[in-house]
């Protein structure tokens, strides 16, 4: 990926250094992650349950192998489906135990030790240390021996592997083939990851999106910009991966079943970061040049988006900051809560919380590539049914719930209704009388990765658990639930398995199923009075700073907390 800094960004970069510590260390951070790649490699950390390939006792590392004394694979990957080389994830173990790469490849920039793999972050479980690759030839030099070639293709592809026994100035050919076993687009479920930020400047930038895209089959890739958090300006020349292809529906390029578009992550520190996908251009933000820490607050910026033609995400799990306002006036569209393999910050209590409250606030799981394992680690499938598979149905239903977010299972629900109809993920079952014995049914598949429970939640209690076998992985298997309910509740499903360590690895979880019972209400007043304690604390923290809007910024957040505390009083 080349960067390409201008002259004012370069004083920017140069400005930063003087900035408070604890930003410093994050622009270090995201300078490091949007150096020029294929310079020099930096000290690289392994990760046993990540980078130890099986069969080995010791943990791999990235190597080179001199073409001159050892041997040559060339890779072919196939797509069983369409009967051509695809683009695919790739990690070549030598018979050492470590890895190897092709000299020549346009992905290498975008290869595990190059970008991605941060440190401390799941999914932990193992990837190698891998290069995207395809669709022609790839020749790899590898030293002599059993070498073992490993492909993977997203979550819906069966990964395949094959040992070759190498010999010295000898060419290997090599073919292998991905089989799609869970195609559930056939199903009408899509994927999508709405938080990736690769520079989009010319063209080749836009092949080079579609390419990984292509690798890690996300059907819908959101492109992201993003402000500097200390400033912010509705011009492309501010933002850091700049996206110069237009943004929203004018930027979407497509290529066989992939597709990207252009979006921003737009920053604060004091109140969160959001991610503002399908809007038509940048936020103006309330202004030519703004203090993005004092005004606008999120729900102001969100509600200029949505006359874009966009949709707004707490990104990060909101920090557990702004997002505690934003959503009690309804003024956001959802939180990106699975990422890294754990729900981050409000975390599944929070959410929990706030759908107890009464407030449908869907969830996505978004990947923050590069800063993060692997691009698409964590990803969002949106149920279209028969409607056109476009950016803007899929931003429509995500923004509605009509989700599940994931690591690697492919899980949905329903609950069928008063009249034997099947509600899946963001709808409405609804009830006239109480006393119901609610019908659900949940389906998942998992060729990646093994799930070890399965969980129905109702109204954020756990009700019932199933230990999922093993030879229920890879074919797609339903369960049928019974679960008595008196009341208005949500139901959803949850399915996971942590890594051996105890560490944050399979994950995915549906969006609810809403349930209405007659007149009853569905809110939770210890649910209400838990995010009233949270926004309470975000005001006062607000108080205490000085700045010009501080006045308009708690008249905000009060309207917020009234919204909030009616839902105390709901019938």
């Amino acid at each position: 990926m080349q960067v390409r800094l201008q002259a004012g960004m370069i004083m920017q970069t140069l400005n930063r250094l003087t900035a408070a510590a604890v930003t410093i260390s994050v622009l270090f951070w995201a300078a490091w992650r949007s150096r020029t790649p294929g310079a020099d490699e930096p000290l690289l950390v392994a990760d046993d349950e990540v980078h130890r390939a099986p069969g080995f006792e010791h943990t791999g590392m990235p190597a080179v192998a001199d073409p001159g004394t050892n041997g040559t694979l060339r890779l072919t990957i196939l797509d069983s489906a369409i009967k051509k080389p695809t683009f695919a994830r790739v990690s070549v173990v030598g018979p050492d135990g470590n890895y190897y790469e092709p000299a020549s490849n346009s992905l290498a920039p975008w290869s595990l030790k190059r970008l991605g793999n941060r440190q401390g972050k799941g999914p932990f479980r193992y990837y190698g240390w891998f290069f995207y690759a395809g669709p022609g030839v790839q020749e790899i030099s590898v030293p002599p021996g059993d070498v073992r070639v490993e492909v993977w293709k997203g979550f819906e592809y069966l990964p395949v592997s094959k040992t070759v026994s190498v010999r010295v100035g000898r060419s290997h050919e090599i073919t292998l083939t991905l089989k799609q076993a869970a195609p559930v687009a056939e199903s009408g479920w899509y994927s999508g990851d709405t938080h990736i930020h690769i520079d989009r400047q010319s063209d080749d930038d836009g092949q080079r999106c579609l390419d990984l895209a292509e690798a890690e089959d996300i059907r819908f890739a959101h492109i992201l910009c993003m402000n500097d958090p200390r400033t912010y300006q509705p011009v492309m020349e501010q933002q850091l991966h700049p996206q110069r292809h237009g943004l929203g529906r004018d930027s979407v390029k497509q290529r066989g079943r992939h597709q990207i578009a252009s979006g921003q992550e737009y920053r604060a520190n004091t109140y969160g970061h959001i991610c503002l996908i399908g809007g038509s251009r940048l936020v103006n933000a309330d202004g030519a040049k703004t203090d993005p820490n004092n005004w606008p607050p999120f729900g102001v910026v969100a509600d200029e988006l949505h006359g874009l033609g966009g949709y707004a995400f707490h990104a990060h799990g909101g920090y557990g900051k702004e997002i505690y306002a934003d959503f009690a006036q309804r003024a956001t569209d959802g939180v990106e809560l699975l990422q890294f393999a754990e729900y981050r910050d409000i975390g599944l209590e929070g959410w929990y919380h706030i759908l107890n409250a009464g407030y449908h606030f869907p969830a996505v799981g978004a990947s923050d590539y590069p800063y993060c394992r692997a691009l698409g680690d964590c990803r969002t499938y949106c149920h279209l049914g028969d409607q056109e598979p476009t950016f803007d149905n899929w931003n429509k239903a995500a923004a509605e719930g009509r989700s599940f977010f994931t690591t690697g299972p492919l899980l949905w629900m329903s609950v069928e209704d008063q009249h034997e109809d099947q509600k899946l993920c963001g709808e409405t079952a609804a009830f006239r009388e109480g006393g119901q014995l609610l019908r659900i049914r949940v389906w998942m598949q998992s060729p990646v990765a093994p799930v070890h429970e399965l969980q129905i939640i109702e109204g954020g209690q756990v009700r019932q658990t199933v230990a999922v076998k093993i030879e229920h992985r890879t074919q797609r298997r339903y369960w049928d639930f019974r679960l008595p309910v008196k009341a208005s509740t949500w139901i959803a499903a949850r399915a996971f398995t942590k890594s051996p360590r105890g560490r944050e690895d399979v994950e995915a979880h549906t969006n609810p199923v809403y349930v209405t019972v007659g007149d009853t209400s569905g809110v939770q007043r210890a649910s209400v009075e838990w995010l009233l304690k949270k926004l309470d604390e975000r005001i006062a923290a607000n108080a205490a700073r000085e700045f010009p809007q501080k006045d308009q910024l708690l008249r905000y957040m009060r309207t917020s907390r009234e919204a909030l505390a009616t839902q105390l009083v709901s019938p």
